[in-house]
């Protein structure tokens, strides 16, 4: 059996943090990959949002080094969760990432030379 994936996108929005009772860090974000073909009606990309999981030393860095808009690529795996909200369950599908490449992080480049 293959549970395997990789990803190229931009984060959504800023990833966010995590610190679970045994000290495990995780962070998650919002990755925006542009689909690979044009919507017959605006030809425009349109994008899907997918929810990422980092866990350990890899969510530390993704904080410190990326900001909304970086684009980054990931290696990783599909998990199914099962929810309940309200007493309604549900399934969600979210990437855990097992690999993160840092390709453009001109974001944070910017805000970084507006500082100064």
């Amino acid at each position: 059996m293959l549970n395997n994936l990789i990803l190229v996108g931009r984060l959504a929005d800023n990833p966010k943090l995590k610190v679970l009772d045994e000290g495990v860090k995780v962070c998650h974000f919002v990755l925006a990959v542009e689909r690979p073909f044009q919507n017959q009606e605006t030809g425009q990309y349109d994008a899907d949002f997918i929810p990422v999981s980092v866990w350990r030393g890899f969510a530390e860095t993704v904080i410190q080094y990326c900001k909304k808009g970086a684009t980054i690529g990931i290696k990783g795996r599909i998990a199914m969760k099962l929810n309940e909200i309200n007493g309604i369950k549900f399934n969600s599908v979210e990437v855990i990432a097992e690999r993160v490449s840092f390709i453009s992080l001109k974001n944070q480049e910017k805000e970084e030379e507006q500082a100064e």
